[in-house]
């Protein structure tokens, strides 16, 4: 029986494993069972083989190359297990050339918000601007401030997005300047996630702390399992893919009861 809590042995044979997301499970297959916990790599070596997440390829990469493949798939399976409502950017207005500064003037607004309006979600990268001063891009969930509208300070008039949808501004962000979207396609998580994803690449190192982006605590992940029973046998992928190690299959809620009950039994 399937526990959360249970610790898996590193050293078992894995032939199929299962990822299950609050709506679909992706099914790996492979064709030689891995052995978990191994790592091929020449000793003293900065760079190594990789197993990837998303096909199971053996990849040559490098350690700043590993750390964003990292980053980008840690961002994916936080917004894919997890609801998020509004698109945020925020610039600071002084001393924005101050990375440390800027990171803690961020980190305190947002424990601010938090004490003052309640806790919420949050995700944040860095973006480098060409003129060398550092940009937060955000996704925020629950978040129960004030937003106002943004205007035009030419002409006073409401600031319209692309898709003609109004823009606004964190009413307590006295920092300098910020632009606030609604998510209002929520179904559409994928295209949600390449929204930050495309921030984290090679021209910024880690810049909270240990990492690339900066994750509320308490964020759902979602649930791994090795060598799952075959729940998914007679049942058409609504995705699949094959390689030359093995192949993968996606399965969502509502394609037939073992489907749903295995990702019942399995939420993050």
């Amino acid at each position: 029986m399937w526990d959360k809590n249970n610790i898996m042995n590193e050293n078992i044979a894995v032939s199929v494993q299962a990822t299950t997301y609050p709506d679909s499970v992706r099914i790996y297959r492979a064709n030689v069972p891995m052995r978990k916990g191994i790592t091929i790599a020449p000793r003293g070596s900065r760079t190594k083989f990789f197993r990837s997440d998303e096909d199971n390829e053996y990849i040559y990469e490098t350690n700043q190359e590993r750390a964003i493949r990292r980053s980008r798939k840690s961002i994916k399976d936080y917004i894919l297990c997890n609801d998020f409502d509004l698109f945020c950017t925020f610039t600071m207005g002084t001393e924005r050339y101050d990375d440390e500064n800027s990171i803690k003037r961020l980190k305190n607004w947002v424990k601010n918000q938090r004490d003052r309006n309640g806790k919420f979600r949050y995700i944040f990268v860095t973006e480098r601007h060409k003129n060398g001063a550092l940009h937060f891009h955000a996704l925020f969930g629950g978040y129960n401030g004030k937003l106002a509208n943004a205007l035009n300070p030419n002409n006073g008039q409401p600031v319209l997005d692309s898709n003609n949808l109004p823009v606004y501004n964190f009413e307590e962000y006295t920092h300098g300047f910020t632009t606030v979207k609604l998510i209002l396609d929520k179904g559409s998580k994928t295209n949600t996630a390449r929204y930050l994803q495309k921030y984290v690449g090679k021209d910024l190192t880690a810049t909270f702390g240990k990492n690339r982006y900066w994750a509320s605590k308490g964020l759902k992940k979602p649930i791994k399992e090795d060598n799952p029973d075959f729940f998914y046998n007679g049942v058409k992928p609504i995705y699949s893919h094959i390689n030359d190690h093995g192949e993968m299959f996606e399965f969502v809620r509502g394609q037939s009861p073992e489907i749903d009950a295995y990702i019942d039994a399995h939420q993050p």
